[in-house]
């Protein structure tokens, strides 16, 4: 049966399952995962692939095509399992460090369905925008999907990339009785998980002017406290830091579901905070990019969230940060994952939002000294942008300016739900495509904003699939909180038990676990 598979899709299983130790007659899904996670893994197994009722399962992603869907290897069974898409939430991967960019106009490219990708900006035509990519090679990108264009300076290093595992960094041990007993933060598919307080930290070598970015999911509470410029890498208790071992000053940035502070920390000083940011509407969110801005000479902090800007802080007694370190502290209150972790020199210029409405007929282009040029962005060539506008063309140095903000179109990247993917690349990048068919060496996509593509699989971290929202019994899917009941659940949804029961079988009421994926149908 090596070759054979097996079609677990919707449905009840009619065939008894017998490579795994007990014989179970599985009747779903479910029954399937369920079984598997008790077996032993043979071999290293880092994919997971997720259900829409929680569940997930070890192994490797093989192959995907649209007319059998996902194929998928477990170590205890000789045939590859089937699965069909519309009981996938998504698939994480095992994937590879980014391949560095040649010099050249690297850029951050953001779409206006909020993807985003960095590439070297290599031609312009009137219709496209074509960019040279580590995951994709040359893509050439619709202008009316683009939201802006934001060139980066020339020379600037990246420090660090990653996390590609928990090498190379130091976990602390949390002695605080309020934050209960000392986790550990766990490495798993490109990113650090915790749910117990934990520590973690390295010494990333951080210059004098810094950006420090990653994308932040949690469930529950959310409180973070990040050790910028520290020179020890194991955690400080502020309430005690006179008895402390030795350290020298860093900065602690303290993100809450609420707000962000910012409070300078020296040994034998007392604590001030610098001030607070509140941050409204946080506390429904679960996901965030969040960037922390430094610069030594100009003594100041900033903080950006899902690119805005919240709030910059200049310390009037001088920069207080001594080391060249970072420490990430999670105090024990709900589950944080951390990934895509960046840290690279900055320049001092913070990007600001896209301002250009979108429809507009003309290009925006945004200098680094405020001016503003409207009109058609024409070509490249010799790092030098052609503009034209009504009072004639200019050839603009791409070190000049700060972001180029095209003519859009709302519906211009308007894609079927049920093909639909989001992809999460190891660089940090997000885009969102129709999966055409995925195998060994090459993952082949399609996209009203780039057209056919093929990405190196090894480039891809995580997929989200969408097409379990188009069934028609479904309204949505709830993500399960802490503190939830069934009860409360479908009174949230004004929905009712037995109908959240018979769209998710078997359903355990007393055993609902917070992060848990819930259909809510249409149907009350």
């Amino acid at each position: 049966m090596g070759a054979e598979q097996i079609n677990y899709g919707h449905g009840m299983i009619e065939r008894t399952y017998k490579y795994f130790p007990y014989k179970l007659m599985l009747q779903s899904v479910a029954g399937l995962i369920l079984a598997l996670c008790q077996t032993v893994l043979g071999e290293p197994q880092n994919s997971t692939i997720h259900f829409t009722n929680g569940d997930w399962l070890r192994g490797k992603l093989k192959s995907y095509d649209k007319a059998t869907g996902i194929s998928w290897k477990h170590s205890d069974s000789q045939s590859l399992l089937q699965f069909n898409i519309d009981s996938i939430t998504e698939v994480t991967l095992d994937s590879a460090p980014p391949v560095k960019l040649p010099p050249g106009n690297i850029c951050e490219v953001q779409l206006i369905n909020g993807d985003h990708f960095r590439g070297n900006l290599v031609g312009i035509t009137e219709k496209k925008f074509q960019f040279d990519t580590w995951h994709s090679g040359r893509v050439d990108v619709n202008r009316r999907s683009i939201r802006k264009i934001a060139p980066l300076a020339k020379n600037l290093k990246t420090i660090f990339q990653g996390p590609g595992s928990d090498s190379g960094w130091t976990h602390g041990k949390i002695t605080n009785e309020v934050l209960g007993q000392s986790g550990k933060w766990r490495y798993h598919n490109g990113g650090f998980h915790a749910k117990p307080a934990a520590s973690i930290a390295r010494n990333l070598n951080l210059p004098d002017r810094s950006r420090l970015s990653f994308d932040l999911d949690w469930n529950g509470s959310l409180h973070l406290a990040f050790a910028l410029y520290t020179d020890t890498l194991h955690p400080i208790s502020l309430s005690t830091k006179e008895n402390e071992p030795d350290f020298g000053g860093f900065y602690s940035i303290q993100l809450n579901s609420y707000s962000v502070n910012l409070l300078p920390v020296k040994k034998n000083e007392p604590l001030t905070y610098l001030g607070q940011a509140t941050l409204p509407g946080f506390r429904n969110e679960s996901k965030s990019h969040v960037e922390f801005f430094a610069s030594k000479p100009e003594k100041m902090i900033g903080v950006a969230i899902n690119g805005k800007v919240i709030r910059k802080w200049t310390d009037s007694d001088g920069f207080v940060g001594e080391g060249t370190g970072v420490r990430i502290v999670h105090q024990g209150r709900g589950a944080v994952r951390i990934a895509n972790l960046r840290a690279e020199e900055w320049d001092g210029r913070f990007q600001e939002p896209s301002t250009h409405p979108i429809g507009s007929e003309n290009d925006l282009v945004k200098l680094i000294n405020n001016d503003r040029m409207e009109g058609t962005v024409m070509g490249i060539s010799d790092g030098k942008l052609q503009v034209k506008t009504s009072e004639g063309e200019f050839p603009v140095p791409l070190e000049r300016v700060k972001q180029i903000e095209p003519s859009t179109s709302k519906t211009s990247l308007n894609m079927p739900l049920k093909e639909r993917v989001i992809a999460y690349l190891s660089d940090g990048s997000q885009l969102t495509f129709l999966l055409d068919q995925w195998a060994k060496t090459e993952v082949k996509v399609s996209s009203p904003s780039f057209g056919q593509a093929t990405f190196n699989p090894d480039a891809i971290m995580r997929m989200e699939f969408l097409a379990y929202l188009t069934r028609a019994d479904v309204r949505t899917v709830y993500r399960v909180k802490k503190g939830d009941t069934l009860s409360s659940i479908a009174r949230k949804n004004n929905s009712s038990i037995q109908s959240i029961r018979r769209a998710n079988p078997p359903l355990n009421s007393s055993k609902l676990r917070e992060g848990q994926q819930l259909v809510i149908p249409k149907n009350p």
